[in-house]
């Protein structure tokens, strides 16, 4: 299994979110150096991103790219393909079609989580889910290679697909070529849901995980049982990228340092 770290790309501006932040090249370094095999990217807006010196970074650092979170896609700029104006649900599309652009040209994945929206108050929740399902076919026609990854999200941030099951059904019923799961560990626990069971019902759909520590602290840090969840994930047969996706508590430097020694120390 290799390891990657989440960098929040500069169009992120948004004041705390759950990746390192910096100079590209300076930080990508950092990463490489530490021990990790990859960096995910984590974006709002990435037609603003520099192309060129994002690849002169990735390519100096010898670092793999293996997937693009859009995330704050929504968490800064509440973008989603859900929304009730039709105006803002185009945008959400744009950046997800931005974000699939950036992802072909590093053979990456791209995940939508928070992108997808929330049921609303007055549209009807299967109305909702033809919204989401139309931007997901959307975006695999434009850009075909480039798989997508939905990702269950907790009841503390979304009110739709939260669970790996609900996930499941919606991914299985699409049956569209190139769409698979990312799992969380924060997601799956404050669901209530055991890691195991989850990335058992997951299947094959199962492509990338997402590991942090209780509070989004660093991995090693919070109380939960690092060792034990990537030991479940490890026994589902998953052997894919890990991102570390975690606050950067007390700094991005004890962070990036920590999260490394404790996954390692799990024996993942």
């Amino acid at each position: 299994m290799k390891i990657a770290y989440m960098y929040a790309t500069p169009d992120v501006i948004h004041d705390k979110v759950t990746a390192i932040r910096g100079d590209m090249a300076p930080v990508l370094n950092l990463i490489r150096e530490t021990g990790y095999d990859g960096v995910e990217l984590l974006v709002a807006d990435p037609a603003r991103i520099d192309r060129a010196e994002l690849r002169r970074a990735v390519a100096d650092s010898g670092l793999d790219l293996p997937a693009i979170c859009t995330g704050e896609v929504y968490g800064q700029d509440k973008l989603s393909f859900a929304d009730p104006a039709p105006e803002i649900r185009q945008q959400a599309r744009d950046r997800m079609h931005a974000a699939m652009d950036l992802a072909a040209e590093y053979g990456a994945m791209v995940n939508i989580g928070r992108l997808r929206g929330r049921y609303v108050e007055g549209v009807a929740r299967q109305q909702t889910e033809d919204w989401i399902a139309e931007a997901i076919r959307a975006a695999l026609d434009r850009t075909p290679g480039v798989p997508i990854l939905l990702e269950p999200v907790n009841h503390e941030y979304a009110n739709c697909l939260m669970t790996t099951g609900a996930a499941v059904k919606f991914v299985r019923d699409l049956a569209l070529d190139n769409l698979g799961l990312m799992l969380d560990a924060a997601h799956i626990l404050i669901e209530g849901e055991d890691v195991a069971e989850a990335c058992a019902l997951a299947g094959d759909l199962f492509w990338h995980f997402h590991i942090t520590d209780s509070d989004r602290l660093p991995v090693g840090d919070g109380m939960w049982d690092i060792a034990a969840i990537m030991a479940a994930v490890r026994a589902s047969g998953f052997n894919r990228y890990t991102t570390v996706e975690t606050f950067q508590i007390p700094d991005a430097s004890h962070s990036i340092q920590a999260s490394w020694q404790a996954w390692r120390a799990s024996g993942a």
